[in-house]
């Protein structure tokens, strides 16, 4: 059975990418800060943001054939009005973790010849951000540099490494920006012109595809999931 890893799977479109996973035959290890029931995965809890902590559950857990970084965190502040705390919390889980991940399946990967890394990077690195999101979106965009880096160095040894990049998904972080603001969803559902929010269903099937064989050869690929909201 094929062995993946998926972070920040307890809600929105990590739930969905764990969920499609062990329903397309996948052993799932869902990780997440957060207390997660009602799963068909093993649940590890795990603060990605902990680099040490991070290696030490890959080398006791044993191999990955799939690592999806999901987990993210959105300080939705003004500029000004982030702390370097702040900051620092948002680079560590947004960028950070999935480079320290990546890293230690990696290892094992290459011995097995075979291996797909997904980041979940976000619409906000293609435009900056729409809300107050500098320091996300900047780290989501670190995020698909990380990938294509990683897709060329590990491409020779039959790891692909991808990035899907959500917009305008009707998962919990986008649900609490518009609780906050309901002009952002009319503006965000009138520029789609799908005229709706995505779900993270959706988003998890692209996953489910770019971890299969039949994605052997799409590598480095930074795919929008966004109904056209966003086109590049």
């Amino acid at each position: 059975m094929m062995r993946a890893l998926v972070t920040g799977s307890a809600q929105g479109i990590g739930r969905a990418i764990a969920d499609t996973l062990v329903s397309r035959g996948y052993g799932v290890v869902g990780a997440d800060v957060q207390f997660q029931e009602g799963t068909e995965f093993e649940v590890l809890a795990l603060d990605v943001s902990d680099s040490e902590a991070c290696r030490q559950a890959v080398a006791e857990l044993g191999h990955f054939d799939v690592l999806v970084n999901n987990a993210g965190v959105l300080v939705e502040k003004s500029p000004e009005s982030i702390s370097d705390e702040e900051f620092d919390l948002t680079m560590a889980i947004n960028l950070r973790a999935p480079f320290v991940l990546s890293v230690a399946v990696s290892d094992g990967m290459k011995e097995r010849g075979w291996g797909r890394i997904v980041n979940i990077s976000s619409v906000g690195a293609r435009t900056g951000g729409i809300s107050q999101s500098s320091v996300y979106a900047a780290s989501k965009a670190g995020l698909l540099a990380l990938t294509k880096n990683f897709a060329r160095n590990l491409g020779p040894f039959g790891i692909t490494t991808n990035a899907v990049l959500p917009g305008a998904i009707a998962s919990p972080m986008a649900t609490k920006q518009f609780e906050k603001d309901e002009a952002l969803k009319r503006q965000v559902v009138a520029a789609n012109p799908t005229g709706r929010l995505g779900s993270p269903e959706e988003v998890a099937s692209v996953v489910a595809f770019l971890v299969s064989d039949e994605a052997a050869y799409l590598n480095g690929g930074c795919i929008d999931v966004n109904g056209g909201w966003v086109m590049t």
